[in-house]
This record gives C-alpha cells, structure tokens and sequence, in this order.
C-alpha cells in the first residue's frame, strides 16, 4: 500500500549514515500515511459512523498504450518523490564515497541521459520544498532553505508541515513502550518556528495522519481506552469543529486528494465493510470500491488504483477512478506497458501526467507518462 518504504537488498546504498538519517524520516513517513483527526479531548472524539455505499464499476475501456522511459541505472534508488513543479524525481542516494549522501534530482525528460545532482540533505520537506526538518543531537532543526534560519525545536518528534508551509504538527507518545493498540498519543501543532505549539487531540492507538489545506488536520485513534474501534476524524483549527468520516477497529492507507476534497482509506478484518473506501471531507457518505491494490490520488478527484495482481508472474495495471461517480476505467494493460514495481514503491508527479517507480526488474527508477492528461 502506499506507505513510506525503503528496500535495500542488493543496494550498496552506500554507507551507515543513508542508514542513520532514514530511521528519522521514515518515522515522518509514517506518521503521514494516514489521515485522521481529533479533536481537542478525547470525549469530544464523533463516534458516527458515514454511510458506506458500494460503487458500479463499468467495463475497463481501451487505451493507446503509455509511455515508459528509464531514468536512472545502476539500480541506484529507492523512495522516489517528486519536485513541486513535477520536472524533477527526487531521490535519496549516496553515489560514491566521497559523495555527500541526501537528496539527488534527475531531469523527468531527460532521465538517464545526464546524471543526477545533488538537491538537497536528507530529511521532511514542506510541499513547496522551501522548509526542511532533520534530527541533530536529539532535537528537530527546522530550517528555511532560501535564508538558512534555523530553528531548534526541544522534545519534538518528526514533523509534518502544513500545505501552506507556515505550521507544523507531530505527535507526542509519552509511553511508546506500551502496545500500540493502548499507546496515548498527544498532537501537537505550532508555528514553523516553534512558537504558539498547543495540544489539539489526544488518542489511544492512533494519532496525526496529516494535513488537508485551509487549516484542518486528520486524526485517528481511539477516544479513550474503554472504546474498541477508531475513528478517523477531520478538525479545522481553526473553528474547533470536527467532522467524523468513519468508524471501525481497522482504519488504515489513508489519503488526501490534491485539494483536501476527497479521503481515501481500507478497512481489514470486517466481514461487511472490508475493502477500499473515498469520502468527501466533510463526512458524506463513504464510495467502495470494487477492486483491491495500492492507491494513491492523481488529482483533486481521481484516485489511481494498481490492483494486486494474479497469481504467477503477471505485469501490474493502473486503473483511474472517478470519485464523484465511482467510474473506472483502465490505463495500462499488463500486455502492452508492464509495469514492475519493487515492494509498492511509486509516487504520482504532482500535476497527475506520470508516475515514477522502482524497478522489480533492474531497481532502476522508470517514469510512466499516463493518458488523459491532469484534471
């Protein structure tokens, strides 16, 4: 599914300290996955449950087949993302031993024919790449990359900026040695700087899933620890008011369309609702969908769905799906464009016109241009 993971078997990936500067970020990746939200007290936590309706899929329709193209070799990269303006994959790496090891860009067009540069160190990125945090000597340094102003935040965990780059949020776990499933979480949310933090949830078995833009965050987590299931839960900060989208025991993968708009997510383990779901922000009833794989959003309403595949030794597919109206429809075809992913290791530009991915085949990243275009 999409979640934040690294392999390196069969990499030289080069060196103890990619190792060390990746165990921080990860957990930042970690903490983004999903996307709930609480509220300011756990007995403010909603407890109704959206309605979940199931959706139509139509026949797959017929598509030219898309272009694929190599943009790296040497089975040099893992963790793929992509530059603001979507001209550039991103891409954590260490070439050689005298190489610094961090963030290298190559061109989306150009690709294999010009090596990568180096971008940046290792670390979170807000959205439009003009803030980093990174761990130093126990604390969390926020820093603005076009003035070096630096900001040293004390007992603070990996952060999540805010859309707009002007806040950050993260979450606190005073016991992280007890089971997940009982672990209090406190969110947090302060200025760039760290000034004005507040605490705005407190959950059981959860936490901060991430931002949606205009202000409001997503929880998930359980209210207190006499209730069995989670809900996942949208909070504006600014009114206080919180919108209950779903609630079950297992709530897992969820994602923000472009806009803030949409949700996805899956439920496991419920014999009635297990499956993927999309779901309007503010808590209309929930679309499934009848197909099973990783997902992530092309744009404000189109969220693209790579099924699991068959058994044996079978290319992956990209199906679009319309989530206003719960249409599919097929974008590549196994025959023609196959697809070989390594360990669901993909990202979507953030204009919608490619996907770049590992390579199973060579560990190479490739670049997918998709058809229909940006929404």
């Amino acid at each position: 599914m999409n979640t934040c993971t690294l392999d390196f078997k069969g990499q030289d990936l080069r060196g103890l300290a990619i190792v060390i500067l990746l165990a921080w970020l990860l957990a930042a990746c970690a903490q983004v996955d999903p996307v709930p939200i609480g509220t300011a007290t756990p007995t403010q936590m909603p407890t109704a449950t959206a309605t979940l309706e199931p959706s139509p899929t139509p026949p797959p329709t017929s598509t030219p087949p898309p272009e694929l193209r190599q943009l790296t070799g040497g089975g040099c990269c893992v963790q793929p993302s992509w530059s603001p303006d979507s001209r550039q994959v991103l891409f954590i790496d260490k070439p050689s031993e005298s190489a610094p090891a961090g963030i290298y860009a190559v061109d989306v067009i150009t690709g294999a024919i010009e090596l990568p540069q180096w971008s940046g160190r290792v670390g979170v990125y807000s959205r439009d790449r003009s803030l980093i945090a990174y761990p130093e000597n126990s604390t969390t340094v926020v820093e603005r990359l076009s003035t070096g102003d630096k900001w040293t935040l004390s007992n603070v965990g990996p952060v999540v900026f805010s859309p707009d780059s002007q806040r950050l949020a993260w979450t606190d776990e005073p016991d992280n040695t007890s089971p997940y499933d009982q672990r209090r979480s406190d969110v947090y949310v302060a200025n760039v700087n760290g000034t004005e933090a507040a605490r705005i949830a407190r959950v059981y078995g959860g936490g901060l899933v991430g931002w949606l833009p205009g202000g409001k965050i997503v929880l998930s987590g359980r209210p207190s620890l006499d209730v069995r299931e989670r809900t996942l839960t949208v909070l504006d900060l600014t009114t206080r008011a919180s919108v209950s989208l779903v609630t079950a025991e297992r709530i897992s993968g969820v994602s923000a369309s472009k806009d803030g708009t949409w949700i996805a997510y899956y439920i496991t383990f419920d014999q009635s609702r297990s499956g993927i779901w999309m779901q309007r922000a503010n808590g209309s009833p929930a679309r499934k969908i009848e197909m099973w794989g990783a997902y992530q959003w092309r744009d404000d309403a189109r969220l693209l769905v790579i099924p699991m595949r068959p058994p044996g030794d079978a290319a992956f597919e990209v199906w679009e799906i319309d989530a206003a109206s719960g249409a599919s429809r097929k974008l590549t075809d196994a025959a023609t464009t196959p697809l070989r992913i390594l360990n669901g290791d993909w990202r979507v530009s953030p204009d919608g016109r490619y996907i770049v991915y590992v390579s199973s085949v060579d560990r190479n990243l490739w670049r997918l241009t998709l058809p229909g275009g940006s929404g």
